[in-house]
């Protein structure tokens, strides 16, 4: 055997010791949760295991499944938070500290914080330096509660001017942390807070950034440009990454808009570790809760759940 297939053996093994906690790519049933979403995505859970989806029944409204399986419309941003000229729609969830819900409105482009009973909504941001927000897609949130988030901007491969931004949680300044990107889309930080990382779907890749204390980037470089050959029971070709979250371990989840899989990446390494089904294909977004990874899939309408055995990290502000 030559050098190179033999240390190639050794790494591989290695790597497979090393996340020995994860099951084998596919070996994993989706479990149906909910159905009924005009778009699924932004699946979020709080501590007392309710489950948010966004566009439930139709676009615009927020829905909340309870534990024991009672479905209903949590809020309807159309209702509390109308815009003249555009459709509210909320894309990107997450929770903070008080239970109340950080929402990216894809439709209107504005960051929203909606109360923890649904009755209000408050505009935490529509514009950096003047200019207003296009079309805000996803929302991640760092220890200390601030707020980063991806804004398309109608950009492509051909016009890529995408953009990264940050909401301070104690100045409520908004910063332009980075630009020039065909579609940035689902983002988080690592466990650590020392990394950003962000999907740009258009090129098939996940950047990641050297995250500062002042919330500041830089450095930025390719994490992993998804492969097209097939590696082991990891299957191949060009997938769109969308939204992702991290597992306590610092393991990155990211949901594959045209693969209908979760592709688990190691960080900062890039190596691509585990692929799950995600219950369909136009996987939009996952999220950890109890054991489970939960998926929004738009080609399904639906909500599935994977029991991985590990569980997410997921900072819920103050």
């Amino acid at each position: 055997m030559k050098l190179t297939a033999i240390l190639l053996a050794v790494c591989t093994t290695a790597l497979a010791e090393k996340h020995a906690d994860l099951p084998p790519s596919h070996s994993i049933a989706p479990e149906l949760v909910a159905t009924g979403f005009e778009f699924a995505e932004g699946p979020v859970l709080d501590a007392a295991g309710n489950l948010f989806v966004v566009n439930y029944r139709y676009k615009g409204a927020i829905g909340r499944i309870t534990p024991d399986g009672t479905a209903g419309i949590f809020c309807d941003l159309e209702k509390i938070a109308p815009v003249e000229g555009r459709e509210p729609t909320a894309n990107g969830l997450k929770l903070d500290g008080q239970n109340r819900l950080i929402v990216a409105d894809s439709g209107a482009g504005r960051l929203l914080r909606v109360d923890a009973d649904g009755s209000g909504v408050e505009v935490l941001a529509d514009r950096c330096e003047g200019k207003r927000f296009n079309s805000i897609n996803d929302v991640a949130l760092d220890r200390s509660g601030n707020i980063y988030f991806t804004d398309p901007g109608g950009s492509s491969v051909k016009n890529p001017v995408g953009s990264v931004y940050r909401y301070d949680i104690g100045t409520t300044k908004v910063s332009r942390l980075a630009g020039d990107m065909a579609f940035p889309n689902g983002l988080a930080v690592t466990p650590d807070q020392k990394h950003l990382c962000v999907a740009e779907s258009q090129r098939y890749r996940v950047f990641i950034f050297d995250l500062a204390d002042d919330g500041t980037v830089e450095n930025r470089r390719v994490l992993l440009d998804f492969p097209t050959e097939t590696r082991g029971e990891i299957i191949g070709g060009l997938t769109s990454p969308d939204g992702m979250i991290f597992d306590d371990a610092g393991r990155l989840y990211v949901a594959m808009w045209t693969g209908g899989v979760v592709n688990v990446v190691e960080v900062p390494s890039g190596e691509l570790i585990r692929q799950y089904d995600a219950g369909g294909d136009r996987a939009t977004n996952c999220h950890f809760h109890g054991g489970y990874l939960y998926t929004t899939v738009a080609a399904k309408e639906a909500v599935f759940r994977l029991k991985l055995g590990v569980e997410g990290f997921d900072y819920h502000g103050r």
